[in-house]
């Protein structure tokens, strides 16, 4: 019992053993994906960092050059300015062949003309880019712009928008000399073309921009990448002040090495991400399996040994060839059963079985047929006694049963039933062998000092006695010191 009681120990030790393997797998393998997850976040970081400068440089140098792009335009304005300055009596011819060479030496440029404040503008000519309602709607802003305190002594620049979407740019020039003292000199120019020639010039890498007018989208270039929920590229803005007017310019990361290689970079981290991920977790289920196969075996192991302690166990306890309890557990049992009894003060008796004539079945008939014999007799005893009484075969052809809680008439009776029990020879009818019966002897407990032995030595020499009776089967021998038949 207690060898086998260490079995399940050994598989928990084992069990153990190995879990703390795989944790420790586990571990390695959660420190290793912290430390690539960190490494792409620290690269994507840096990289963001590096694209973000190298984006913010090209931005900056293009507002620049944006900002150059529209006072070029204005100088134009400020040109004719200054001959309406030298000279305010022109005629209006040559007004209109004044502002007519403007618009042809001048890109995006719709039309030129003069403005006081709160009257309609006058127009040098007709700006056939513009249609009557597109027109109207212009003047209309003109009108409100120059109601504007202020608008007479700088330069201004605004943006407006027609019901058809199309966007102008207006920029004032405040005449100075007389009879001009309230007015003003006009450019209408044409902002989106102005927009788009100047991001293809100045944007030789063709950076995705778009400009705003505060949330007035001015212009917006093909490759722009619209933020969303799942989605939000890099954008780096800058304000651009034009006199009064201000815009912001903003800007994505190109198409540049920094970025190539930063896609490159993460999508090659990614992979190995991936790929580390699945070997880790392959070597992982592998170590789980190794620790399921050993388990296993171990278990199978431990079944084994199990089955053959108790095999071993039963060998050791129980008669080969009846399968009765054998002599050594008898005593080990004995020796309990009468302390017991001596502690307790309860009755035990002790019943000695011996098979008569066994000595002629082994020589006529032979050893095979002994062990028939014996074999029918310990089933008849075990058929004959209680559940609770102790058989065991005691050597050769002798048997023995303790009798626990059980008085000295009792134990005659026991012994008087079995005395009268007949078992047929195998075989025996062509020898002329009647059938065999059992000699008792018994002895019981009756002085507190008698040892188990003495018992036992009683209940033998009881036996003996009884098997010199000849023919004394009915009656029991009456009983001397420690002894009764």
């Amino acid at each position: 019992m207690g060898s086998g009681a260490r079995f399940p120990a050994t598989v928990v030790r084992v069990s153990a053993r190995r879990s703390r393997r795989i944790l420790i797998a586990s571990g390695v393998t959660l420190l290793t994906s912290v430390s690539l997850l960190g490494l792409v976040a620290v690269i994507r970081w840096r990289g963001d960092q590096a694209v973000q400068s190298d984006t913010r440089t090209v931005l900056a140098a293009s507002s620049q050059q944006l900002v150059r792009a529209l006072q070029s335009r204005r100088g134009t304005l400020t040109f004719l300015r200054d001959t309406l300055n030298r000279q305010p009596n022109l005629t209006p011819p040559q007004l209109q062949a004044m502002g007519a060479s403007a618009v042809e030496h001048t890109r995006h440029l719709l039309d030129t003309g003069e403005v006081l404040a709160g009257h309609p503008p006058d127009w040098w000519s007709e700006p056939q880019a513009l249609s009557a309602t597109e027109r109207a709607q212009v003047n209309r802003a003109i009108v409100q712009r120059t109601q504007l305190r202020g608008v007479w002594r700088a330069p201004s620049t605004f943006v407006t928008t027609t019901r058809t979407q199309r966007t102008t740019l207006i920029m004032l020039e405040p005449l100075r000399a007389a009879p001009n003292g309230q007015g003003a000199l006009i450019g209408v120019f044409d902002l989106k073309p102005l927009l788009e020639d100047f991001v293809s010039t100045n944007l030789s890498q063709r950076y995705p921009v778009q400009i705003l007018d505060g949330e007035t989208l001015l212009y917006r270039s093909s490759g722009w990448l619209p933020s969303t929920p799942e989605r939000r590229p890099i954008v780096v803005e800058e304000p651009v002040v034009v006199d009064a007017a201000s815009w912001i310019i903003q800007m994505q990361p190109g198409s540049t090495r920094v970025v190539q290689t930063l896609s490159w970079l993460n999508m090659l981290l990614i992979g190995l991400s991936v790929l580390t991920g699945l070997g880790i977790t392959v070597i992982v289920w592998m170590l789980a399996a190794r620790t399921w196969i050993l388990q296993r075996a171990v278990a199978r192991r431990t079944a084994a040994l199990r089955r053959v302690t108790k095999r071993l166990r039963q060998m050791a306890t129980t008669d080969e060839l009846t399968g009765l309890y054998n002599r050594r557990f008898f005593l080990d049992r004995w020796e309990w059963e009468c302390d017991r009894a001596k502690r307790y003060q309860r009755p035990l008796a002790c019943l000695m079985v011996d098979v008569n004539n066994f000595k002629q079945v082994n020589d006529r008939l032979g050893h095979h047929a002994g062990d028939l014999v014996l074999q029918q007799v310990a089933q008849e005893l075990k058929t004959a006694l209680r559940q609770s009484d102790i058989l065991a075969r005691f050597g050769g052809d002798e048997f023995i049963i303790a009798l626990p809680e059980t008085s000295p008439q009792q134990a005659a009776l026991v012994a008087e039933k079995l005395r009268q029990v007949s078992i047929r020879i195998p075989g025996g009818e062509l020898q002329k062998l009647p059938p065999v019966s059992l000699s008792i002897g018994m002895s019981r407990i009756e002085q507190t000092d008698e040892s188990p032995q003495q018992i036992l030595e009683a209940a033998d020499q009881s036996l003996y006695a009884s098997k010199r009776r000849v023919k004394s089967v009915s009656a029991l021998p009456s009983p001397s010191h420690g002894q009764f038949g």
